[in-house]
């Protein structure tokens, strides 16, 4: 799991001067709690306190710990005050083209899982087979984000107000792992003084970390 921003860089900031980044690791530590207490899950953070982690080292924390589901959570903020709610955000088919299309023109990098390296190893010049097997395991990734999303928004509606009520799409960096079905969650805008108020509050942060709880329980239970 990643809470959003951290350390240097406090995300978005309100009028009171509420830093996301401090609503966002309250929420992502109560759901750790929530999940690690529960034998079917094994959760771990990008950060567990107000440090600072570069989109770079967000992704090899990926690979190094072979993260399965990657949910990111995150506060919203606008230019309008009256806007409020929470939404669920996935990356984009364009960025992922992108991503795809650059690793091969070998103009980047792709954290890949040991049997996809194998195979691209094997096949070095095989640019067709190599853009199959990475289009294919983007829809899978993207189908179980797009399940879960609905699940968590299910969810979130019982307890808290929603800004969208179907999943967003974006060109959003830390989604953009192939390997990982990967959402990000805005669980509210801290720019609406009402809800930074609630935003603030032990119960209101209980109630997402509640409802992302259940949504992730009631998904895996039925998948399996």
């Amino acid at each position: 799991m990643d809470a959003g921003h951290g350390g240097h860089d406090p995300g978005a900031v309100n009028v009171k001067g509420t830093q996301e980044k401090k609503i966002n690791i309250e929420i992502a530590l109560r759901l750790k709690k929530l999940l690690n207490n529960d034998s079917i899950f094994y959760t771990i953070l990008t950060r567990n306190n107000d440090s600072f982690l570069s989109l770079k080292k967000r992704k090899q924390f990926l690979k190094k710990h072979h993260v399965n589901l990657l949910i990111s959570i995150h506060a919203d903020s606008s230019k309008k005050q009256y806007v409020s709610g929470a939404s669920i955000w996935m990356v984009s088919r364009t960025r992922i083209n992108r991503e795809i299309n650059n690793y091969l023109k070998k103009k980047s990098t792709m954290f890949l899982s040991k049997n996809i390296e194998y195979i691209f190893n094997e096949n070095k010049y095989d640019f067709f087979l190599k853009k199959t097997i990475l289009d294919l395991q983007f829809n899978n990734c993207q189908k179980i984000a797009l399940d879960l999303s609905k699940e968590i928004l299910k969810q979130l509606k019982k307890n808290i107000k929603l800004n969208k009520i179907y999943p967003n799409y974006g060109s959003l960096g830390i989604l953009s792992s192939i390997n990982t079905p990967s959402i990000l969650i805005e669980t509210g805008f801290i720019t609406n003084f009402l809800e930074e108020k609630k935003l603030r509050t032990a119960d209101h942060q209980n109630k997402i970390a509640n409802s992302i709880y259940l949504a992730l329980k009631n998904y895996f239970n039925n998948s399996f």
